[in-house]
């Protein structure tokens, strides 16, 4: 055909081009997409929302982990120092199954004992063995909450861990260093 003929366009027209039956515009596409929908660009806005929330949950976890480490180490400290001795007299132990359901993963058992007139009925804490029910066993009541109790041997023999802060240490580093990361990318390329 020849420029300016009725059956087609002039030659100097924008006419889309087309290659593999995919038309290719001009916007900066940089995958041409062949069936479904495009690949959208995520963004900076979503890098950075994303990795705020990282923070926020990391920052969560860090305090909880921090208050759950330091309440486990006084509980320890209180019961070691000033646990008060009671006779537990068991009232029944229940087998706890594994997470499959075919093996036994020890025992929980109750046990009924009296603080200052004051009767309850809790968890033997520590146990993990079959006890017939009316056996007395001694224990320790947390002196600040009267309806905690732990075997006796158990609280003899545990201490104070440090390893738990550790761990959290760790994740404050990683929760500092991806924080000056956004922090940093917040600063070179401001959102407009």
């Amino acid at each position: 055909m020849t420029e300016g003929s009725e059956k087609g366009a002039p030659l100097n027209q924008d006419v889309p081009e087309v290659s593999a039956g995919v038309e290719n515009t001009s916007d900066n596409r940089h995958v041409a997409s062949l069936r479904g929908a495009e690949a959208v660009n995520v963004g900076k806005t979503s890098i950075r929302v994303a990795g705020t929330v990282f923070v926020v949950v990391c920052a969560v976890v860090l305090v909880a982990g921090v208050v759950s480490a330091s309440s486990s180490n006084a509980r320890i400290s209180r019961m070691k120092s000033r646990g008060i001795p009671v006779v537990v007299r068991v009232t029944g132990c229940f087998g706890n199954i594994g997470g499959s359901g075919s093996n036994g993963a020890g025992f929980t058992c109750h046990g009924a004992y009296s603080v200052d007139g004051v009767k309850y009925r809790e968890v033997i804490g520590s146990m993990s063995t079959f006890v017939s029910s009316g056996t007395p066993v001694r224990c320790f009541a947390d002196p600040s909450h009267h309806n905690s109790i732990e075997l006796a041997d158990a609280v003899k023999t545990s201490r104070t861990s440090l390893t738990a802060y550790f761990v959290l240490g760790a994740l404050a580093v990683v929760l500092l260093a991806v924080a000056l990361a956004l922090r940093r990318a917040a600063r070179r390329n401001p959102l407009k």
